[in-house]
């Protein structure tokens, strides 16, 4: 994590104003637990004067390391609202990627279990009420995972749009850069995921096979998705949409490739 550990404690000894002492205060206090792991006291400290961006950005540290995510980026947002300071900015989008991509990650490990404790529910017994019981059950936990993996969706999305707006503010950045690539790949992955998943039912219904342009079509689309162009992936299957309507099939990818080709565009 990238901190401010009492950075502007020097020249902020001679504060006159209650809020300028409460920043100081803040900054010293907080510093102190923090750095012996701490993090409820430290927390305490930096709640304090959270109106100051590099208390916020503390704050925001402090409450990552306690894994209260949600909290942390709210946190990482008010530094960013608040600071017109390119380096602290700088450092407050890192840290807020970095918290996305952790709610991605812890998603997508309830997602996996998820998925697999539906798919090792079996439908049997002699009782009616059993077995709707199993359904229940089944069911729920298939709904659960896919709000998962819309959650893994849209916090990589915002994880990658928080790296870049790092970059932006400081381009010499390559632990932020380094970053960035890992959520694209990621994201990349994914999309490519819901290619395989398509294929895969495709085959499962041979009456609705895809024609030799449409599988050029998506050998092109996928050249780019490895390149990152999200956007002009989009673009050759919709193109290619209206002249072959096999590629209806691949409405699920190119949903994916909507989605977040429209989030690309909102940063």
């Amino acid at each position: 994590m990238k901190g401010w550990y009492g950075i502007a404690l020097m020249f902020l000894v001679a504060c006159s104003t209650p809020s300028e002492r409460a920043i100081e205060h803040a900054l010293y206090e907080g510093a102190l637990p923090y750095q012996a792991g701490n993090y409820t006291d430290a927390a305490e400290f930096y709640a304090t004067a959270s109106f100051d961006p590099r208390v916020a950005h503390n704050l925001g540290n402090t409450l990552y390391r306690e894994t209260l995510l949600d909290s942390a980026i709210r946190a990482y947002s008010t530094a960013i609202e608040r600071s017109s300071n390119a380096q602290v900015q700088a450092h407050a989008y890192h840290n807020l990627g970095n918290a996305w991509i952790r709610i991605a990650q812890r998603s997508d490990t309830l997602s996996r279990a998820t998925s697999e404790r539906s798919d090792g529910i079996r439908i049997e017994g002699d009782h009616i009420q059993q077995k709707v019981r199993q359904v229940v059950v089944r069911d729920s936990l298939r709904i659960l995972h896919g709000e998962l993996e819309h959650v893994i969706d849209s916090a990589l999305r915002q994880g990658a749009s928080a790296y870049k707006n790092a970059l932006r503010h400081d381009p010499k950045a390559e632990d932020t850069r380094h970053n960035l690539a890992f959520a694209q790949k990621w994201i990349a992955s994914r999309v490519k995921a819901t290619e395989e998943e398509q294929k895969e039912k495709d085959q499962q219904n041979k009456d609705k096979g895809l024609s030799e342009k449409a599988k050029k079509l998506l050998a092109q689309a996928d050249e780019l998705v490895d390149q990152y162009k999200f956007p002009e992936a989009l673009k050759v299957l919709q193109d290619g949409l209206r002249s072959d309507p096999t590629l209806q099939q691949r409405q699920d990818y190119m949903n994916k490739l909507d989605v977040v080709t429209r989030a690309m565009k909102a940063q």
